[in-house]
C-alpha cells in the first residue's frame, strides 16, 4: 500500500472513530436529559476527547473537540435555536479543559508506543541470549 493510500485510509478510520465516539456520548448525554437537565451539557464529551486521543491520536481528538462542541451547543445549550446566558462560555470552558485533556492522551499515547517498543526489543534481545 503507497503511503498516500496509507494516509487516507488512517484518516477515514480517525473520523469514522470520532463519529463513532460522539454519536455514543451524544446518545448517552440525550438519555440522561432528564435527570441532568442543562447541567454540565459537555461532561461525556470530554470523556470521548480521551478516549479518541488514547486510541486514534491528535486529529481523532480534535474532530471530537469539534463535533462534541458544537452538537453539545447545539442541543444542550440551544435546543430552540435561542442561545441561553452563559452558552458561549460553557462552549469555550469545554474546548478549553478537553485541549489538555487531548495533549495529555496523546502524550501518553506516545510514552506507550515507545514502551511496548524498548519491551519488545528487550524480548527479542533475551530470546538470542537464551
Amino acid at each position: 500500500m503507497t503511503p498516500r493510500r496509507n494516509l487516507v485510509l488512517q484518516t477515514l478510520v480517525s473520523v469514522l472513530v470520532a463519529a463513532a465516539l460522539v454519536a455514543a456520548a451524544t446518545a448517552a448525554r440525550v438519555a440522561l436529559e432528564p435527570q441532568l437537565g442543562a447541567l454540565s451539557p459537555f461532561m461525556l464529551y470530554v470523556g470521548a476527547v480521551l478516549i479518541a486521543g488514547l486510541v486514534r491520536g491528535p486529529l481523532c481528538g480534535a474532530l471530537v473537540m469539534l463535533a462534541g462542541g458544537m452538537l453539545g451547543l447545539r442541543l444542550f445549550l440551544m435546543p430552540h435555536h435561542v442561545e441561553s446566558e452563559g452558552s458561549m462560555i460553557a462552549l469555550m470552558i469545554f474546548w478549553g479543559v478537553s485541549a489538555p485533556v487531548l495533549v495529555t492522551a496523546n502524550e501518553l499515547r506516545v510514552q506507550l508506543k515507545v514502551a511496548m517498543a524498548r519491551l519488545s526489543a528487550a524480548l527479542q534481545r533475551s530470546g538470542r541470549v537464551a
